[in-house]
């Protein structure tokens, strides 16, 4: 029988996340489970005085075509390896999808295993690029204005004018970015921010660099300048900078001959197609071709 995660269960749905995503840093479950799973809702299956399976139900706002619409996003969708291929995660699917299809028109789920999602509905609208840039590019860009000074409200500040050339994009808040860097200290990554000649925030880039490569997990600028100075600065005694993109921008135009590599990000599923339909004045039968209707790029690069 499912249950509703309660707090007194946090702590072996933890574990059970680490046993099922082993790739994920120890230290950023940590922080998920501390800052935002009571924030959303976690649906489990008991079965041996165990919890065997789970996954986690979190709320947000989009923007949709000129809408501002509460979608939902799936994640930690979980099996202890010894009760795998039985049906417990379709079933948990199943209920999870009926209650949110109650109250959301659009649900999201990472795109990662796009076979596993795709019997319920799912399909990928959005994913990402992702850049190997060699440093010649940058000699003759100085860091001027880069710095790692800000403040939350400035990289939201950023963000709101940023994403208005794109649509499919989560309605960010202060909450959010407090998190945000909170969470990239914690994963021994860093952000730096480019400041024009008016003193105000162009850009930012969020990173991770060791002894051996440096990568950008996400850059927000208003202009090729602003892009330019962050890569320089992130680059900054390395061969080259990785860094990944939304899939409508075209860095290639800045760095010829370097090809992106790309891979889902986002599959979505349409709760009701015919309050989409009325919503839109459309006539959509699959997320590919209602996600098409907008007529701005999507962004969507979000984890949780």
């Amino acid at each position: 029988m499912i249950k509703e995660a309660k707090s007194k269960n946090k702590a072996e749905i933890l574990e059970l996340w680490k046993s099922a995503f082993p790739t994920k840093s120890r230290s950023y479950l940590e922080f998920y489970f501390k800052h935002i799973f009571d924030d959303g809702k976690c649906l489990f299956l008991p079965q041996d005085n165990r919890i065997i399976a789970s996954l986690q139900m979190n709320e947000h706002v989009m923007h949709c075509m000129g809408r501002k619409l509460e979608c939902a996003f799936i994640l930690g969708v979980a099996t202890l390896p010894d009760y795998r291929l039985r049906g417990h995660m379709r079933y948990l699917m199943e209920s999870a999808l009926d209650e949110l299809s109650h109250n959301h028109l659009i649900t999201l789920i990472e795109a990662f295993h796009p076979k596993l999602y795709e019997p319920f509905g799912f399909q990928t609208i959005y994913s990402t690029k992702t850049y190997t840039i060699n440093t010649h590019y940058f000699n003759k860009v100085n860091t001027k204005g880069v710095s790692h000074n800000f403040t939350a409200m400035e990289l939201m500040d950023l963000y709101q004018k940023y994403i208005r050339h794109f649509d499919g994009a989560y309605i960010r808040d202060l909450h959010y970015y407090d998190l945000l860097i909170k969470r990239s200290i914690l994963d021994h990554g860093n952000i730096c921010v480019y400041r024009n000649k008016h003193h105000e925030v162009s850009g930012y880039a969020i990173y991770t660099e060791n002894s051996v490569e440096v990568k950008i997990s996400e850059i927000v600028y208003l202009d090729s300048l602003s892009l330019m100075k962050l890569l320089k600065f992130v680059s900054n005694g390395y061969p080259d900078v990785t860094v990944q993109v939304s899939q409508s921008e075209k860095l290639e135009r800045l760095f010829p001959l370097t090809i992106p590599k790309k891979m889902g990000k986002t599959m979505a599923r349409i709760n009701h197609y015919d309050l989409f339909n009325k919503l839109y004045n459309c006539n959509v039968k699959t997320p590919k071709e209602a996600f098409s209707k907008m007529k701005k790029p999507i962004f969507l690069n979000e984890i949780y």
